[in-house]
């Protein structure tokens, strides 16, 4: 069987795979720690907009892991990282938590209040985890949307695992206003879409797919991703999916272990 230590590059999710809302999944942890010593590179890709890639660096670095901002890509960067390349948007309404704020401000983008959104129509909504949001807030969104504001999704992950078990995900709040406007967003920016893919490699120094793992917990979002770029993916059963979940799926990762010490 392959090890971890066979590959140049880690591409690994967070949630599921390092913390499950916080808490350290540290046989994952041990494992991670184990391939960097060996001088692995490793870029941690989440769909989790709501994490500051400065927060979390300090967050994973304190596990015991050697982390800086630069090798984390969230979803919400992947997003800003698209408006500004590819679309002519400059004011933007969030429906997110701080880390998608963080780095939309950071990227140069016009945050507007709700108040200033019924005002003045902004040229995104840019919809990510938000697990303080209302009724009156994604009203809100649709509304902009309707009116001509593009929709930008930073992921449709159904799901979200907490310690108290599974919790709805981004994509369950920007289903409300795709099925409201039956229309589909203009982009999602995260797994499995491959741009989060082509944003984590501008970040390392490995070029080949070949040398390429890709490790998550959930079959459609990380393993999905993982396998429209041609790389190998190993599912780490410590999230969301299960077993049975594999067994059902046409989707087919290279490993499916328990832990990641189960690949060293």
């Amino acid at each position: 069987m392959a090890s971890l230590n066979d590959y140049e590059l880690i591409i690994s999710d967070v949630d599921g795979v390092i913390v499950r809302e916080g808490e350290p999944i540290w046989d994952n942890i041990k494992a991670l720690r184990r391939i960097q010593d060996n001088g692995t590179e490793i870029i941690f890709v989440t769909n989790n907009s709501g994490f500051s890639r400065i927060l979390l660096a300090r967050q994973l670095s304190y596990l015991g892991l050697k982390v800086t901002p630069n090798m984390i890509i969230t979803s919400g960067l992947a997003a800003a990282i698209y408006m500004k390349e590819k679309l002519s948007v400059k004011s933007v309404f969030i429906v997110g938590e701080e880390g998608l704020v963080e780095e939309l401000k950071n990227n140069g983008f016009i945050i507007l209040s709700s108040t200033e959104a019924e005002l003045y129509l902004p040229d995104a909504v840019v919809l990510g985890l938000d697990r303080l949001s209302t009724y009156d807030k994604l009203s809100l969104a649709m509304r902009c949307i309707s009116k001509g504001s593009k929709f930008i999704v930073t992921n449709m992950d159904r799901l979200w695992p907490a310690k108290d078990g599974l919790k709805l995900g981004a994509g369950a709040l920007a289903s409300s206003i795709i099925y409201a406007l039956k229309r589909d967003p203009d982009f999602i920016a995260g797994k499995p879409n491959t741009w989060m893919i082509e944003v984590a490699m501008r970040y390392s120094n490995v070029k080949n797919l070949n040398k390429v793992l890709v490790i998550g917990d959930q079959l459609e979002t990380d393993i999905q991703m993982g396998l429209n770029i041609g790389a190998d993916t190993a599912l780490v059963l410590t999230g969301i999916s299960t077993l049975a979940d594999v067994e059902k799926s046409s989707i087919k990762p290279k490993f499916v272990v328990n832990t990641l010490l189960d690949l060293l």
